[in-house]
């Protein structure tokens, strides 16, 4: 990512309230931010995505949430009963490890195809690890992903289908987030 010049929240309003007793450099009745050379950030075409959700939460430790996405999607969501939460929705670790199933087999499928393996329905499970973290409270400590794959496909091609969930693992944007804070390592499984 190539950044041009970046401010941060307010600067301009800040510079702007700062300096107003100072005549404009460009000839305006008032300050504007052209009078202080700041060039908002400016990225590279098709480079950054951004992506945004909207979530609420009601009661306390023991209540429950609900996130909304941006095409009309909605994920209910509560803390994890052995945790202490109420439990009958998606706890946070799960969500945790639905992002990375989501993501790892979006991949995996790109490569799939790519490497012209015929798997049209790949299917993983994960498994995530929780401990006490010795800061306080809990942390993820580790996640396994178990990659099906047909024992026939296996019998074909093995070192392709390893290769593609190599790739998978590599480039799955979440793996990377995840990898980064645990550990994490990729299974073949044969169905």
């Amino acid at each position: 990512m190539r950044r041009v010049a970046s401010v941060r929240f307010g600067a301009v309003a800040h510079a702007t309230a700062a300096h107003a007793h100072r005549p404009s450099r460009t000839g305006h009745s008032r300050t504007t931010a052209d009078d202080y050379g700041i060039i908002p950030a400016m990225t590279e075409p098709a480079e950054n995505h951004r992506f945004e959700i909207n979530a609420a939460w009601s009661g306390d430790g023991t209540g429950s949430g609900n996130a909304l996405l941006p095409e009309g999607a909605s994920i209910a969501f509560a803390g994890a009963t052995v945790l202490g939460g109420s439990g009958g929705r998606a706890n946070p670790e799960e969500l945790l490890l639905t992002a990375l199933a989501a993501c790892f087999l979006n991949t995996w499928a790109i490569f799939l195809k790519k490497l012209a393996i015929g798997y049209a329905e790949p299917s993983v499970r994960i498994v995530g690890e929780l401990g006490t973290d010795p800061a306080g409270g809990f942390r993820m400590e580790k996640a396994v992903i178990h990659a099906r794959v047909p024992a026939a496909l296996l019998a074909d091609g093995r070192p392709q289908v390893e290769k593609t969930l190599a790739l998978a693992e590599k480039y799955c944007i979440v793996s990377k987030v995840v990898r980064a804070s645990m550990a994490l390592s990729v299974e073949v499984e044969a169905v």
